[in-house]
């Protein structure tokens, strides 16, 4: 099969011939040559052959049109292995990093469960509230718990969230160039 260059300018040299042959005026040919005497049977002769030629022609540029697809993708077979191959790689390098990071989900779900029974501080303040009835006295209220460095961290990780989410998800891909949603076979 021809290379995709070689039917591309095939092509060209296939339209400069049909332009050529269009741009002959026979009828003019025939015209003068009825007024000066001329050679009428040499000159249908002559537009005979470009009819034939031009229809050789054009039914060549069709049949190369018709294959020039598939030879532009056999040419781009090897790019489109080198994308699968580094591909296959990065699919398992994400199977991994997820795998990694379902792992840090869950111990994050886990420390952040633990620091939220740790903050409830509700029974001690009502155990503090009844203490200082019973002694009739006013007691310091039971601290708030708050962690101000961790709920800034926690607001970092929130804004990112989405992109995450997006990107683990199967459309999501698309917005990062995911090849498993680009087809290929139209990408040649």
């Amino acid at each position: 099969m021809q290379t995709p260059e070689q039917i591309e300018k095939r092509l060209a040299d296939i339209s400069a011939e049909r332009d050529e042959i269009a741009a002959t005026d026979f009828d003019a040919e025939m015209r003068l040559a009825t007024i000066e005497g001329g050679d009428l049977d040499a000159i249908e002769a002559r537009q005979s052959d470009a009819e034939r030629r031009d229809k050789r022609l054009r039914i060549e540029a069709e049949a190369l049109a018709d294959i020039l697809p598939e030879a532009r993708r056999l040419a781009a077979q090897p790019r489109i292995d080198a994308i699968r191959e580094r591909e296959h790689k990065q699919q398992e390098q994400a199977r991994k990093a997820a795998d990694k990071a379902r792992k840090a989900v869950a111990t994050l779900t886990q420390a952040m469960n633990d620091y939220a029974a740790a903050c409830d501080a509700q029974d001690l303040r009502v155990q503090m509230g009844q203490l200082a009835r019973e002694i009739n006295a006013n007691l310091e209220t039971v601290r708030d718990m708050a962690h101000h460095d961790l709920a800034s961290d926690l607001e970092a990780v929130r804004t990112q969230l989405a992109n995450w989410i997006g990107m683990a998800t199967p459309r999501g891909g698309m917005a990062y160039g995911d090849p498993k949603t680009t087809d290929l076979a139209r990408a040649a």
